[in-house]
């Protein structure tokens, strides 16, 4: 046994490798433990509305939340899953508690399904959602950025900032109704630099989504340039009503 492997082998035997979901221990292989990992596989697997990312009874389906119509601006809105665990616990490590590398082993389970990659076949570049630069520096890196950078490499595709976050506003999570997030966000895009997806089909990446508000925030900066389309990739799709998408 090579002296690297039997130095790991005992690091993990006296200190277990931690599952990101549960802080079980888990495999060193794996970032999350076997019942986390299936938890994952069963919401991946999950149907979901084709315009809008919300959950529906079989694929294809018509769609109880949009009926059809989509999120405004966007011709697609695709992700990981709904926000529910294990994701709820994976994206909240990876904002607020440092463990941005979390973002890419989100992003290779992205690229993993069939539907977005064929999707990613269409689109010219990639827009991650801005974060403004104290919180930037604050948390030191955009989770956004993180994951449209892993989506990149493996694509490729290049990316770009077309616009630049002007207002550090109030983080959505604290906001509950539609029109409280819609007033936070308020002139708080700028366009800086249109030439980069005139005429493009451009992909947005953010981490989540819940009422739709910031996604059409920063489309409606985006359509300034004029792009041929924009389609938005998540990774979880969060119930505006936090219902878990009960139809009552």
């Amino acid at each position: 046994m090579r002296p690297v492997t039997l130095v790991r082998d005992l690091l993990d035997f006296c200190y277990p490798p931690a599952c990101a979901g549960c802080g079980e221990a888990c495999d060193a292989q794996q970032f999350l433990c076997t019942s986390c990992l299936s938890q994952l596989q069963t919401v991946e697997l999950a149907a979901a509305c084709e315009r809008c990312g919300a959950p529906v009874a079989y694929p294809e389906a018509p769609c109880p939340f949009c009926n059809g119509k989509g999120v405004h601006y966007y011709k697609r809105i695709l992700r990981l899953g709904t926000f529910s665990e294990p994701l709820k616990t994976l994206i909240h490590e990876m904002k607020y508690n440092g463990r941005w590398s979390l973002g890419e082993q989100l992003a290779d389970r992205l690229l993993a399904q069939k539907r977005i990659r064929a999707m990613l076949e269409y689109v010219d570049v990639i827009a991650p959602m801005p974060l403004h630069r104290w919180r930037h520096l604050r948390r030191g890196y955009n989770q956004a950025a993180v994951i449209a950078v892993r989506v990149a490499r493996k694509v490729p595709r290049p990316i770009v900032w077309p616009v630049t976050r002007t207002r550090n506003t109030e983080t959505q999570t604290h906001l509950h109704s539609r029109q409280e997030r819609i007033r936070n966000l308020r002139n708080a895009f700028k366009l800086r630099n249109p030439s980069v997806i005139a005429g493009k089909h451009v992909l947005v990446i953010d981490d989540v989504t819940t009422t739709g508000a910031t996604l059409q925030s920063f489309a409606r900066t985006l359509r300034r340039a004029k792009p041929a389309s924009l389609t938005a990739l998540v990774i979880a799709i969060a119930d505006p009503k936090h219902r878990d998408f009960q139809v009552v």
